[in-house]
Parts: structure tokens; C-alpha cells; sequence
């Protein structure tokens, strides 16, 4: 059993979240679930993971009637098309799906139906990474590195990233995250000279303080978070990020599309609140159920986002952002003003697993100019 309340003020501790004791109702549906990540003999079984989302549209009070009608009408869908898919808008990668008319067409229509958006970005390879910094932090117990955290993930997650195929053929040597303790300072020196070998790549400031810790790694007797682990297995699934959402929003209605897995994993893992059995979600058709049919398109656009943000530097994305069209600029700023409105409503309606760097990335495509162009 999961005591709602224990799990929800951990995350409510840690982060300033209004109106997260809102009344709601979350319409979810998801992309890029890859089931489970794991090493192979080749690298990874997904070579290139893409972000996964969970996400979709929001709105406040009760399941009210969602009429589909009028947005099937605009977008001249046929009537042997059963749901509304990405695949109805647009074609291609996140700056090809900005020039289809056809994606302003429906996020004006889920702005104007006042729906707001909420989703959980999880760049899978920086989740799969991010407990070696934990570990040695964990470890070593020094304080004024857990106020570095975040730069430490983002610098080892810069340099990984960097070569998805080698990253994997280091970890798969090492079991990883079953690395154990006769193993442990081999990976860690290997580690180090990976680092040492691209300090081009990080700032000065962030390459010292990630090769510190490296350092500081060697001398540990343990690894906390890499040992007694389910060898090469990266991620076993994603029922946790459903859990997550579903404690910090417990007021509220949530109506997922139909996973068997995950509805397996929930019905496992039974809400309590005060003692009582807290049910406050249910599984639907999508085919039947409006509000995920919205759902779908703008959790595959989001991912779609950051993907394409994950492997893009900065300085590129600048670059495209000046060269869009009047199209893209229409849909881009249209998605850019409802993520806007939603985390105006409650910051936790957006939720994000991915390194700093991209969060930067994000802003770049998400705030400022592109905001206040005219739609």
C-alpha cells in the first residue's frame, strides 16, 4: 500500500507548489514508453531513447462532457478516422510538425476550450546515470556538494550523452547499476579518465567539481545506489511516474488510457489516505474517452519538443529559432503561451527529469520573444 499523504509531502517539501490542493480533472496519455531499458550484448535494447512523456490536457472541477465534434470538423478529419492522432496533424520531427497548419488548428482549439496542459518530461539515459552522483554523495556525506547536485548530473550527463554507444559499452561492462563493491574502483577510474578526456566539453568550474567528486569517489568503501542491483536493467518501467502524479494531485480526478501494466503496478500498489483506501483515478478507452484523444497529440508534440531540444546545442537552436516560418512561429508561440498558463495555475502541472542544460534549451523555445508573438 502507498500512504498518499507520506509520499505527496516528501515532493511538497521539497517544492513550492500552488494550487497543487486544487480540484482537477488530468486526462493523461503518454509517448516514448519503452516498457523497460536495459544493456545488451549491442548497446542498449532502445539504441537511442527518446524522451518519454506523460501528459495531456487539464481542467479544473469535475469530468465535464468534452465535444470533439467542432475540432474533428476543423481538421477535416474522415469519419472512419476512430481517434484523433499526432499523426492527424502533421509528419516528422518537432520543427517539421510546426509547418503543418493543422497543429495551430488544435492547439487554438484546446486554448480556447480553456483546457491548460500538465506533463512529466523523463530523458531516459539521464535517469538511467544520475544515481552514480547520488551514490557518491550518498557516500562521502558532504554537505556543500548536495548543493552542487544538479551541476554534477548535468556535467556527467554532458560527457555520457556525448557517446550514447560508448556510454552503454562502459556500463554493460560493469553490470551497471550492479557495478558492487570488487568492481567499484575500476568503474570509477574508468569514469575518470572518460571525464578527464572530455574536459573540453564541460565549463571549467563544472569539469573540476565533477573530476573532484570522481576523486573523492575513489576513496569510498561503497557505492550505495550501485550495488545489489538487478544487473543491466536501466529502467524495470514507468509505474512510478503514474504514482507521482497520482499522490501530488490526490484532490483532484485523473483518467488514464487504458495500460494494462500500469494498471497492474497501480492495483499492486493500492492509495491510502488516513487509513482509507483512496481511489481517485480510473482507466478509459481512448476511443470513448475525449479528453485522452487530446491528450495524445499534446503528449506526443511535447515529446516531440524535447526530443529534438535533448539533441540540439544551444547555439543551433538559437539559430533555427530565428530561421522559423510564420507557421512555426504561430504554433510554436500558441505552445509556448499554454505551457505558460498552465504553470502560472500550479508549477507542478510541468515536471521535469532532464538535465539543466536542457531546461535552458527549453526556456530558449518555450519563454521570452516567442511568447509575446502575435497569434
Amino acid at each position: 500500500m502507498i500512504d498518499v499523504d507520506e509520499y505527496r509531502n516528501m515532493i511538497l517539501s521539497a517544492n513550492h507548489l500552488p494550487n497543487a490542493d486544487g480540484r482537477y480533472t488530468f486526462y493523461y496519455d503518454e509517448t516514448n514508453n519503452v516498457r523497460k531499458l536495459h544493456l545488451t550484448a549491442d548497446g542498449m535494447n532502445i539504441r537511442r531513447p527518446e524522451s518519454f512523456v506523460l501528459g495531456g490536457i487539464v481542467h479544473r472541477g469535475s469530468p465535464s462532457t468534452i465535444d470533439l465534434a467542432p475540432l474533428r470538423a476543423s481538421l477535416h478529419l474522415q469519419p472512419n478516422v476512430k481517434e484523433i492522432k499526432l499523426k492527424h496533424l502533421g509528419q516528422g520531427d518537432f520543427l517539421q510538425l510546426l509547418t503543418s497548419a493543422k497543429v495551430e488548428t488544435f492547439l487554438k482549439w484546446v486554448t480556447e476550450q480553456g483546457f491548460l496542459v500538465h506533463y512529466q518530461v523523463t530523458d531516459l539515459l539521464y535517469w538511467s546515470i544520475v544515481d552514480i552522483v547520488d551514490s557518491i554523495l550518498a557516500e562521502a556525506r558532504e554537505p556543500q556538494l548536495y548543493m552542487a547536485h544538479m551541476l554534477l548530473k548535468d556535467g556527467l550527463y554532458s560527457v555520457l550523452r556525448d557517446d550514447v554507444d560508448g556510454t552503454a559499452e562502459f556500463l554493460g561492462r560493469y553490470d551497471y547499476p550492479d557495478v558492487g563493491r570488487e568492481r567499484r574502483p575500476a568503474f570509477v577510474a574508468e569514469l575518470l579518465e572518460l571525464v578527464e578526456s572530455r574536459e573540453d566539453m564541460l565549463e571549467h568550474f563544472a569539469f573540476y567539481m565533477l573530476k573532484g567528486l570522481l576523486q573523492m569517489a575513489r576513496k569510498l568503501t561503497s557505492l550505495p545506489y550501485l550495488e545489489d542491483e538487478t544487473p543491466n536493467v536501466l529502467i524495470e518501467g514507468f509505474g512510478e511516474f503514474f504514482r507521482n502524479r497520482l499522490c501530488l494531485f490526490k484532490y483532484s480526478r485523473h483518467i488514464l488510457d487504458d495500460e494494462k501494466v500500469i494498471e497492474a503496478y497501480l492495483e499492486a500498489r493500492p492509495f491510502t489516505e488516513k487509513g482509507a483506501p483512496l481511489r481517485h483515478f480510473r482507466f478509459a478507452n481512448s476511443q470513448t474517452e475525449p479528453g485522452i484523444q487530446i491528450s495524445d497529440p499534446l503528449a506526443g508534440l511535447l515529446g516531440k519538443l524535447f526530443s529534438h531540444i535533448n539533441r540540439t546545442p544551444l547555439d543551433d537552436l538559437e539559430v533555427e529559432l530565428e530561421a522559423l516560418s510564420a507557421q512555426q512561429r504561430r504554433s510554436l508561440a500558441l505552445l509556448a503561451r499554454l505551457v505558460d498558463a498552465s504553470t502560472d495555475e500550479c508549477p507542478g502541472f510541468a515536471q521535469h527529469i532532464i538535465a539543466d542544460e536542457d531546461r535552458r534549451r527549453a526556456s530558449l523555445l518555450l519563454e521570452g520573444d516567442i511568447l509575446r508573438y502575435g497569434v
